[in-house]
Order: C-alpha cells, then structure tokens, then sequence
C-alpha cells in the first residue's frame, strides 16, 4: 500500500504521579527515574520512522499521555528539539501538551471536592486557577480544560457551578466528558462491589444539556461530541483523527494510521515503558489491516462525530436512510451532519455503521 504522508505526529509520554481511579489510558506511576532513557528510545524510533515512512511537512505535534508535563523541562526540549531538527515542521504548526493542574491542555476535570475525590484527582480547584493562571502568564495562546460529568455524587447545581467556574478562567477550548467506568479501573471495581452509585440516566442527559447551554451562552462552538471552541481555536490535531488522514504515533503504546485512501493500516507500540526502551527503534507490538468497506465505515463513524460530517461513503445508503428517520443526522448535497441529537446520541450511529 503506497499510503498518504504523515502530517500529524503524536508522541506518548506515559509518566504520572498517580494514576486515577478512573484512568485507563496506558500511564505508569513511579517510574521517574526511566525518563532520560525514555527519551533517548523516543528520539530513536521517530529517527527510524523519517528515515523508513513517508512524511510530509508536519501541521500538528501532540504530546499526551499519561503527564506529560512531568517531564523535566530540559528532556521536553530534547525531545521537541528533535522533532525540529528531524522532520519538516510548519512554521505555525499546532504544538500541544498535555498538563496536570498540580505540575496545555490542562485536565482540570472538576472543582467539586467530593467529585475529584471520586475520581482520584490529586489536585483541587485552588492548583487548577493556578496552573492556569501561569499558562497564560506564559504565553499560551489556546488554552484547553477537561471536565468530566455523570460523576457518583456529583449533583446538577455542583456540575453546573464546575463549568461556570472553568468558564471563569476564560478557556479556549473546552473537552466535556461523560465519565465512563472502564473494566480494571479502581472506579470498575468499586462499583462492581456496590461501593459508588449508579447515576441516574436522567440525571447524566440534565448535565449535558446543562454543558451545551452554558457553553453555548459563553460563545463557544459544539464542532464534535465532546469537545467546544471559540471560533479559531478547535483541535487541528485532533480533526487528523476525526478525517481519518495519516497520523504516526510514537511511544510506548502509541497507535499510526496510514492510508491510501481506500483501505488502511493501524498499528501499535509495545505498551510497557521498559519494553518500549529496550526495543528502540523498532517497537512496534502488532497491527491490523483494514479494508476498503471497514475503512470507509470508520470514516463516517468518525466525521459524524464532528459538526461538519463528512460525504456520504458508497454502500452505506440503508444505514444512512434509518439515522435520517430516527433523526440523528441530516442530508444535504452529497454530505451527511449529526444533529444535536446525533451528536448527544454517537453511540447510536456508531452501532448502525460499523
């Protein structure tokens, strides 16, 4: 497969200081100490992967993980000094990092004191005004908070009282997020055991309402299911995922995607850190390929995520005819949008799609 150049570069930094009982993203605790090796395998793979893949200039550089503000300031220019001096990189490329509050995209994920303690966040209202504060000080121009709903405990006025109180900062952009409780998470166990409350259906649908409104009122824009901008400021990185374009993903557990634009390739690196450091520049653990139907369904599962769709893939016409008659998404000159209901209801058009 001769496939796409990849534009849009994501790196994984999988170090925190405590994981959260909710957290089910490939992030190690008390592992400081691998850091600078880390580093060193990372700069080896994306040496590697120029030399051996099609890049073009790059648009978009993302470092999530786990913390990546963790990282000793000194080993992030090592590794974005790298990344300058190894690929082409557009003057005013995208560049995100992902923050902790208590060390950018800042996971603030709440102010509410029994929500955090819910879901172990080691942090509180106080750090989070804080940490962003500083970010602007230092001249961070978009400026991004997550906050989390559908949390035990946490009621509407609390829900209500954490937006308007992220909405205070003055965010740019802002990621809403329906807590899910994923198997082998402490939160899966704890209510496994009947120690965390269900909430109510009702209650989790009063909250999202609650976030388009008040997010809505401030000027911002719903352009995917989750996530809300100012005009100008939405995720570049992101929409890579959402169009399905190449995206090389560096790092321990880190996901690619290349494609021709008629099927794909996904793969994935080896998750654990010391795995990763010993494979070096070659770490990737396995993959999968993707036809041409299976890629174009993921294509429409994922534009129909955004508030722009995307054009109405061939062989998807039935499919397409019931979510029009069940009223989440809208057909108009070759393309096909979610509706607000579409967009509160993904799950749906996912099932139907893929």
């Amino acid at each position: 497969m001769t496939t796409q150049p990849f534009r849009h570069l994501y790196v994984h930094i999988p170090f925190c200081r405590h994981k959260c009982g909710y957290c089910d993203f490939n992030a190690y605790a008390g592992m400081d100490r691998l850091m600078p090796d880390y580093v060193s395998a990372l700069n080896a793979e994306l040496t590697a992967a120029r030399e051996a893949r099609p890049f073009g200039t790059l648009r978009t550089v993302y470092l999530g993980g786990g913390t990546p503000s963790l990282l000793p300031p000194e080993l992030i220019a090592i590794v974005l000094n790298h990344i300058r001096s190894t690929f082409d990189v557009e003057p005013d490329a995208e560049v995100t990092l992902e923050a902790n509050p208590a060390s950018t995209g800042l996971g603030v994920q709440g102010f509410d004191g029994r929500a955090l303690a819910v879901l172990e966040r080691r942090t509180d209202a106080a750090q989070a005004t804080h940490a962003f504060g500083l970010a602007r000080k230092a001249g961070m121009r978009n400026i991004n908070i997550d906050l989390i709903y559908a949390v035990p405990y946490q009621s509407l006025e609390s829900w209500l009282e954490t937006l308007r109180r992220g909405l205070e900062l003055g965010p740019d952009h802002v990621s809403t997020y329906c807590l899910t409780f994923e198997e082998g998470t402490l939160l899966f166990r704890r209510r496994a055991e009947g120690r965390l409350p269900e909430v109510e259906p009702d209650l989790q649908w009063d909250q999202l309402d609650a976030a388009c409104r008040e997010l809505e009122a401030t000027g911002f824009n719903r352009y995917e299911v989750s996530n809300w901008a100012k005009p100008g400021f939405e995720s570049r990185h992101n929409f890579a995922y959402w169009r399905c374009v190449p995206v090389y993903g560096a790092g321990a557990g880190a996901h690619s995607y290349a494609t021709d634009g008629s099927s794909a390739r996904r793969w994935w690196n080896v998750a654990r850190p010391r795995e990763y450091v010993a494979a070096c520049r070659d770490p990737i653990a396995d993959g999968e390929d993707l036809d041409a139907r299976k890629t174009r369904a993921e294509a429409l599962m994922l534009g129909l995520r955004t508030a722009e769709g995307t054009a109405a893939p061939g062989g998807f016409e039935s499919e397409l005819a019931m979510l029009a008659q069940a009223g989440l998404i809208e057909r108009t000159n070759g393309r096909v949008t979610p509706t607000r209901r579409g967009m509160d209801l993904h799950n749906q058009i996912a099932l139907a799609v893929l």
